[in-house]
């Protein structure tokens, strides 16, 4: 389960390319970014199954902030921007909406076939950061530093951390154990 909250932004991510032409970025786990500044945010929720099918329910939610003004329910800890500003024209929201669910129906199917690391090995190049230092800041309000090296078949983010003497160790940090990560400049 970890890996469907990282695929829901990186649908987002590639719904906003294809209906724009805009370069954007999955800023992982649940963020989309365009040039450093987060224009979209998704969330998770998984319900446990009914006792009549056995199966869970997945609820995505998905907030792309398409025109520059109003409120914005970014709140991300990252700078923000919208479409309009960056295309300087507004966009068809509903074009925008079946583009990403064509994206999200389309990797769903894959992940359910269990198809999980190919999955990983698409979206981890949409991931800006990945290869750099960074800065994880944890849900429990902890601060992790090191470089982030990739993310593994689950979703989870692999982070090489440097400890005394030079050793190093690599901790495994599920999706919804990150409240924000930034890159060390």
């Amino acid at each position: 389960m970890h890996l469907l909250g990282p695929l829901a932004a990186a649908c987002t991510s590639e719904g906003i390319r294809r209906d724009t032409g805009i370069v954007s970025w999955l800023h992982w786990p649940n963020l989309v970014t365009i040039d450093g500044r987060a224009v979209a945010k998704t969330s998770l929720s998984v319900s446990s199954p009914p006792e009549s099918d056995g199966k869970a329910q997945i609820v995505f939610g998905i907030s792309v902030n398409c025109f520059a003004e109003g409120p914005t329910p970014l709140q991300s800890g990252l700078p923000t921007t919208s479409i309009l500003d960056v295309l300087g024209v507004e966009i068809d929201v509903d074009l925008l909406r079946d583009k990403t669910l064509h994206a999200l129906s389309w990797y769903y199917a894959e992940w359910e076939r269990g198809m999980h690391m190919k999955l990983v090995d698409r979206i981890q190049p949409t991931i800006a950061w990945l290869g750099h230092e960074v800065e994880v800041r944890t849900a429990d309000a902890k601060f992790l530093k090191g470089r982030a090296i990739g993310l593994d078949n689950t979703g989870s983010l692999l982070l090489e951390l440097r400890g005394t003497r030079g050793s190093k160790k690599t901790r495994t940090i599920p999706p919804e154990g990150v409240e924000l990560v930034r890159a060390v400049k």
